[in-house]
């Protein structure tokens, strides 16, 4: 089911799975291109979860999949403000699931407990985009460097990775950090040699070139926050 909570003027969707009255999980994907690799996979796992009697959110962020706004006006303290607005009126939640850069959002929903799936850095996001597009420029026979990216990003915004990234969006996402906290599930990839509580099978879909699915995976993940949340 599509439901939509209202934010600064806009409906912005939310794709709803489940039964009501029951533990009801946010689900924050990964940022960017990173995210519609694993729509696929985190729709799946919702439906999973929904075998399991736990509802879910998957809601769109401004800027974001079916978002009638700009990209360009978004923020990291927007897109927490906006979860901040769908727990409200789509609410109560329970728990929060979030994978990879989502986690840089979930501090905004309090002391909820907080599943995290190889969460990380803005820095490190911004880094990874930045190499990509220094390649794209090489290929086009043009002269480009992270420090003077950066540069024009802090003061101009930036294209990166298709999505056009606002000056706000740049200095947030270079110093944000998944917020610390004392209900948390960490949750790695079963090859990753980082300490984690769950192991997740199969290996990040984000890194594919194309988005893809992987039904043992989706298994896997709705499997352990199933047994997290009940």
């Amino acid at each position: 089911m599509i439901r939509a909570y209202r934010f600064d003027g806009n409906d912005e969707l939310c794709l709803c799975h489940g039964p009501e009255g029951g533990p009801a999980l946010l689900i924050l994907p990964p940022l960017f291109d990173e995210a519609n690799r694993v729509r696929h996979l985190l729709v799946e796992a919702a439906r999973a979860l929904a075998d399991h009697g736990i509802a879910s959110l998957l809601p769109d962020l401004p800027g974001c999949n079916e978002s009638l706004v700009p990209l360009d006006r978004a923020s990291i303290s927007l897109w927490q403000a906006a979860l901040i607005a769908c727990a409200e009126q789509l609410g109560p939640i329970s728990h929060v699931a979030a994978i990879r850069g989502g986690a840089l959002l979930d501090g905004a929903l309090g002391d909820l407990p907080r599943w995290r799936l190889a969460p990380v850095k803005g820095g490190q996001l911004l880094r990874t985009m930045l190499r990509a597009r220094i390649a794209s420029d090489r290929e086009a026979g043009i002269s480009s460097s992270s420090e003077t990216l950066m540069e024009a990003a802090r003061n101009q915004g930036i294209e990166l990775a298709g999505n056009n990234l606002s000056p706000s969006m740049i200095r947030e996402l270079d110093s944000a950090a998944p917020s610390e906290g004392s209900a948390v599930r960490l949750a790695r990839f079963a090859d990753d040699p980082l300490d984690a509580e769950a192991r997740i099978a199969g290996a990040p879909l984000w890194l594919r070139a194309e988005p893809a699915h992987d039904p043992a995976m989706a298994a896997s993940i709705a499997a352990d926050l199933a047994r997290w949340v009940i």
